[in-house]
């Protein structure tokens, strides 16, 4: 028997038009470059692993009470290749690396056919446990993790839902079309700023305490991934005008719909009605593209101009710019080093050296990395 979740998406969808739907030529095309992008559709297999959330705790309650309470939670084991392509894949295609929502609308389509709701990679919890602990000794477990994605991916469900009931009363479908607008410039869409602010607001919450790392952990994402803190409510506006007039431009505006992007009833929302799962991949390059990898920091030299630079206008930031090489060397993915592409200039990356101070760099041969550019975050392209 369909839940009642179910039957709205199935009743509500009967009173949209199938007909006419644009085609992707006759969709606006988004201001923002082509970028390479996590699709679920072309990436994930069918024949990987599922296990519903429900089973997997079951599991590890069973497990808890086996160990004599020893182990709060099990964590899926990650080697460390596999760690440098969930930390390399977060840098280039954002948060839905490590989970994704996919609409009941689609459940007839790939990936994962007969089956629709929120999908979290295993090895993408495991690592954010792992960057967690390293953040805060001692606190974590994989249910803090798991909240930290389901955040996340709860706006996307939201926005699904949202989407629903403007097009019933619109008579046309909305959502599908801005999708595939955005096809090729995943990383842009606004919605995915608005999804990691609901992320970061559960972490800052004083019984959770993950504000520095969620901040860092979000900073460090592309695009709009990276603009969540941006204020909401003009995200909001600007998600609608997506959404109700497929206006793509990043000053698009829906004042009159800007506070309730996201807001479906509570009765929706209760945590059965959407179905989650665990996902183990048969092969994780198959989910995160090799090219993704992060690659190795063994050795950071400088440009003779950022030599000069050490030497007389910014010599006071020689100490510190030796202690991050240090620290880079020692673990490019530390918190608070906001290591991360920089997309402006091809093969390069950017590095915090301070609150006020980045540097530049990329790399000259495997392992081996040249420091080009220094200076203040605004001065360098930073905002």
């Amino acid at each position: 028997m369909a839940n009642l979740l179910e039957r709205y998406f199935k009743e509500t969808s009967l009173r949209i038009p199938t007909h006419p739907v644009l085609n992707n030529q006759d969709l606006p095309e988004p201001e923002y470059p082509v970028h390479e992008y996590f699709d679920p559709v072309e990436r994930v297999r069918d024949n990987d692993i599922l296990i519903s959330v429900e089973e997997r705790w079951k599991l590890e309650r069973t497990l808890w009470r086996l160990s004599s309470n020893e182990l709060p939670y099990i964590s899926f084991p990650i080697n460390s290749d596999e760690r440098k392509l969930l930390d390399g894949g977060i840098r280039e295609a954002g948060f839905d690396v490590f989970a994704f929502y996919k609409s009941r609308r689609y459940i007839d389509n790939r990936p994962y056919i007969g089956k629709w709701g929120i999908f979290y990679l295993e090895h993408g919890i495991t690592r954010i446990r792992e960057l967690i602990e390293e953040t805060y000794p001692g606190y974590s477990s994989i249910n803090i993790a798991y909240r930290f994605l389901r955040e996340h991916e709860r706006f996307h469900f939201k926005f699904d839902l949202y989407s629903l009931s403007a097009e019933a009363k619109i008579g046309r479908s909305l959502y599908d079309p801005l999708k595939r607008a955005f096809r090729n410039h995943r990383i842009y869409q606004v919605e995915e700023a608005l999804s990691n602010h609901y992320a970061w607001e559960w972490a800052r919450q004083k019984n959770v305490g993950l504000d520095e790392f969620a901040y860092d952990f979000m900073k460090i994402q592309p695009g709009a991934y990276a603009r969540f803190d941006e204020n909401k409510i003009e995200l909001g506006g600007e998600l609608a005008a997506n959404l109700l007039d497929l206006n793509l431009s990043s000053t698009a505006r829906r004042e009159d719909q800007s506070l309730w992007i996201g807001t479906v009833p509570e009765e929706l929302l209760r945590r059965q009605l959407c179905p989650e799962y665990f996902v183990r991949p048969v092969d994780l390059t198959t989910w995160i593209s090799p090219a993704w990898k992060l690659p190795e920091v063994n050795e950071i030299t400088e440009s003779r101009s950022v030599v000069k630079l050490l030497a007389k206008k910014y010599a006071s930031l020689k100490p510190l710019w030796e202690n991050t090489k240090r620290k880079l060397i020692e673990d490019p993915t530390r918190n608070g080093l906001n290591f991360k592409p920089w997309p402006e200039i091809p093969n390069h990356w950017s590095v915090r050296i301070n609150l006020n101070f980045r540097a530049h760099l990329h790399p000259i041969q495997p392992g081996k990395w040249e420091a080009d550019e220094l200076g203040p975050h605004k001065s360098l392209g930073h905002g």
